[in-house]
This record gives structure tokens, C-alpha cells and sequence, in this order.
């Protein structure tokens, strides 16, 4: 997602559907659906994904906004009513340094919030943030991103008005890279039909892909969604088939930024935009494939 962005699509396999947003549910996009908080972030008409964390506020990746100017950010609330807000200022987490993958193979960091100019509707949810363990946890990704599935990849553009929802487990945590013991990236595997039936794993599993660069990873706790992450990246071992069955994905834990993020919130962390680096074109898989793509592959070689 731009770090690619793609959404899943829905794929029909002999066994059991797999599912990424490529692979993904399509959703209602009505005023009753559980993501109607989460809307679609355009910026100089392309279409990425944030999350309503207030009334006035968008979580979102840092390179989705980075560079961008402000009269040309908006976030669009598809709940039946499709407003959209402009944004009014634009807060990028302060360690963000562009999409160049450290020695653990992952960017870090790539977190920004929206504010937007005027409240969303007081019937569009807003999600806090959940600060427990996602190891090992299946979460609901939601996103704007590409249609597809694994064994094609992607095959139908994002969209402003496309949503698409499915899940994934996190299979690894990167920490702190500036040396803190916070885990701060999450990863997933995106895996074939042999592998879910082998393996127990989800049979709606989904993939990030262009467009996806911001979505939601929510997970349901104590009874409501809560935000626990924000797609950033795809990958693969090869560098290529960022879009296909064995590719890999993941972002920033939510978790590790609470403190940050409540404070831009509440407007004590003087926090102001940001101008760190160009914002991708929307159809590029910038996002995932300059850090997690070759980067990736050779930090396994190096392992090797």
C-alpha cells in the first residue's frame, strides 16, 4: 500500500475460498455496517483507506499523506449517505522516515492522522484503539484496495466507493527499531487453499493490495470493533507476485503508538502537517514492494 494497496477479492476454490481484499467480502457500504467508519482517503485523486478514531479524526498510513497538500486530502464516508470531509491538518508520527526497509526487512513508523474540517455524522462509528497482544490474532482487515484473488492477483482497480473486508492471522512481530521492546509492525502469510486446509487456518483469508495502503485492522473485543492496526506493506520472499498466493503483508501495531495518537487527539502533542516525502500515484505498489519486496528477499538470504 504506495505501499500496495490492493483489496482482496472473493476467490472459489475446489476446497475452500480463500480470501484477501484480494480475495474480500464486499461490503454494504450502508449506515448499518460495523466498517461504515471506515472511509476512503483520497489524495490527488487517488483512492487509500483511514479510519474514523473520533468524530474529527482519521488514522491512516504516513506515506499515504506525506507530501501532499492539504486542499487535496479528503476522506469520504460511504454509509449510504457518501459525504466527504476535507482535511484541515494532517499529523505524521514524528520517527516516520519514508518507505526504506531497516536491517528487519520492514519500514517502521508509517502512521498519520487526519483532521478533518468538520465532524462526521454522529451515525458513522468511530473506533478506539486496542492495546493488547495481536500475536497469533486473526484480525479484519478493511480496506479500498484492488480486487483479485491469489492465483490471478489483481484483477479489478480500487475504487473511492469499494470496500472490501476479510481477515488474516498475524504471524510475526517486528519491535521497536529504535530500540525500544514495543512491538510496532505486524506480519501475515498469505496462503493457498493447500496450505488453509493443511494448516487449519482461515478460509477468508485475505491479502492487502494497491489501495489498501491505510486500511483497517480491527479486531472485536469486549463486545465492539476496535482499531488494532493500519495496513502498510505487501511483500514477497522473490520480490515478485506481490499479489499472489505465498506474498506476505502486514503494517503498524496500533498498540504501540496509543500514546501518540491519544495525544494529537486531545492537541497536546503539537503535532503539525507534515511534508516528509512525495505521495506514490495510486497505481503504483510503491508502499510494499520498495521495502518489503527485494529488501525482504535479502534480509532472508542473509538469514540463509
Amino acid at each position: 500500500m504506495k505501499i500496495p494497496t490492493t483489496l482482496m477479492a472473493l476467490l472459489a476454490v475446489a476446497t475452500q475460498p480463500a480470501h484477501a481484499l484480494i480475495d474480500g467480502k464486499v461490503d454494504s457500504n450502508t449506515a448499518s455496517s460495523p466498517f461504515a467508519g471506515v472511509g476512503s482517503v483520497v489524495v490527488n485523486g487517488g483512492a487509500f483507506s483511514g479510519t474514523l478514531i473520533g468524530g474529527q479524526y482519521v488514522l491512516t498510513a504516513a506515506h499515504v499523506v506525506a507530501g501532499a497538500s492539504l486542499s487535496n486530502i479528503s476522506f469520504r464516508i460511504n454509509d449510504g449517505a457518501n459525504v466527504t470531509l476535507k482535511a484541515s491538518s494532517v499529523s505524521i508520527f514524528s520517527g516516520y522516515t519514508g518507505t526504506r526497509a531497516g536491517s528487519d526487512g520492514v519500514w517502521h513508523d508509517d502512521l498519520a492522522i487526519i483532521k478533518l474540517a468538520g465532524p462526521a455524522a454522529s451515525s458513522v462509528p468511530f473506533y478506539s484503539l486496542y492495546t493488547g497482544s495481536v500475536s497469533g490474532k486473526a484480525l479484519t482487515f478493511v480496506g479500498y484496495g484492488a480486487g483479485g484473488d491469489g492465483k490471478n492477483g489483481v484483477t479489478t482497480a480500487s475504487s473511492q466507493t469499494v470496500k472490501r473486508s476479510g481477515r488474516n492471522v498475524v504471524d510475526k512481530l517486528y519491535r521497536d527499531d529504535d530500540g525500544g521492546s514495543a512491538s510496532e509492525v505486524f506480519q501475515y502469510d498469505f496462503d493457498g487453499p493447500l496450505l488453509l486446509n493443511l494448516n487449519g487456518r482461515l478460509s477468508d483469508e485475505v491479502h492487502f493490495a494497491g489501495g489498501d495502503s491505510g486500511a483497517a485492522a480491527l479486531i472485536y473485543d469486549g463486545g465492539k470493533w476496535k482499531i488494532a492496526g493500519v495496513g502498510t506493506y505487501v511483500g514477497s520472499g522473490n520480490g515478485k507476485n506481490l499479489d499472489r498466493y505465498g506474498a506476505f503483508g502486514g503494517g503498524m501495531v496500533v498498540g504501540a503508538y496509543a500514546s501518540w495518537i491519544n495525544s494529537v487527539i486531545s492537541g497536546t502533542s503539537g503535532a503539525k502537517a507534515g511534508t516528509i516525502a512525495p505521495v506514490p500515484e495510486a497505481d503504483t505498489w510503491a508502499m510494499m514492494l520498495a521495502g518489503l519486496g527485494l529488501v525482504g528477499y535479502l534480509a532472508r538470504r542473509r538469514k540463509s
